[in-house]
């Protein structure tokens, strides 16, 4: 997802953007990494998922020696994963490296929102800068995400998406939530998260099911060009403008949520 306040930093090309309308083969260009994490072999272990064990392609990402990964983009060879719904990690996986390696490619590719399955990764983890909106942003890696509760009000913002480069789209999303993660010390955590930080988490848990956010287009996807116009204008509305919808007016669509907020390629 990309910031607001950095879209200068965030010059997609109209080839590019042509390219992933046409749905073709777009890549970030590959970096670096270290070693993954390993599972505890005492099956006594109640944070164990008896049968887990990395896939032959995630091992390969893995062992590559790079400090980020690549990002998968919608059109590549490996596009599938984009579609799968992710599978929970067990507690007890050291996920350190892989950690690192995400917040390290969400940055070099100028987003504040990644999840695994958008690095090659068919795990139910995501690394999500919250607060981007403000002069104190701040990194998070979350395991095993779950949205518990969400309000009625919905807010409509213009997403994009670092795995469907150069165009974006508007879609709806609970204006609130409740999210429960695991941390990187494997610490349960519930917490609350409002407006921009909403639309963040759920576009990213929506990821780890396999959703994208064209799939909850309202209208047409456009150029990021325009999507930035637009972000602009739902900046200058009061917090109460017309792009928050009461609880009362989303029931009669509640099959058409969406999400992701102005300014930002979310992950």
């Amino acid at each position: 997802m990309e910031l607001v306040e950095r879209r200068d930093f965030l010059a997609i090309t109209s080839t590019v953007g042509a390219a992933a309308l046409a749905g073709c083969a777009v890549r970030c260009p590959p970096v670096q990494t270290g070693t993954g994490g390993v599972v505890s072999t005492d099956l006594s272990d109640p944070d164990v998922l008896v049968g887990w064990a990395w896939r032959d392609e995630e091992s390969s990402l893995i062992e590559a020696q790079e400090p980020d990964f690549e990002v998968v983009v919608r059109g590549c060879s490996d596009t599938d994963v984009l579609r799968l719904r992710a599978r929970p990690v067990p507690a007890r996986l050291d996920l350190t490296d892989v950690a690192a390696r995400m917040a390290r490619t969400m940055v070099d590719a100028s987003g504040v929102g990644i999840a695994g399955p958008q690095v090659g990764l068919s795990l139910r983890v995501a690394t999500l800068m919250l607060d981007y909106k403000t002069d104190k942003p701040y990194t998070i890696f979350a395991r095993n995400p779950v949205i518990i509760e969400r309000s009625d009000e919905t807010v409509d913002g213009y997403e994009g998406c670092l795995s469907i480069p150069g165009v974006g789209g508007k879609v709806r999303r609970n204006n609130w939530i409740k999210v429960t993660y695991e941390n990187e010390e494997g610490e349960k955590i519930t917490t609350e998260a409002h407006r921009h930080n909403a639309v963040l988490w759920q576009h990213e848990i929506d990821h780890l099911n396999g959703v994208l956010y064209v799939d909850r287009l309202l209208g047409e996807l456009m150029s990021m060009e325009e999507v930035r116009r637009r972000r602009q204008e739902l900046d200058k509305l009061p917090l109460e403008g017309s792009h928050i919808i009461p609880g009362s007016e989303r029931l009669s669509i509640r099959g058409r949520l969406n999400r992701i907020w102005p300014g930002i390629h979310l992950g």
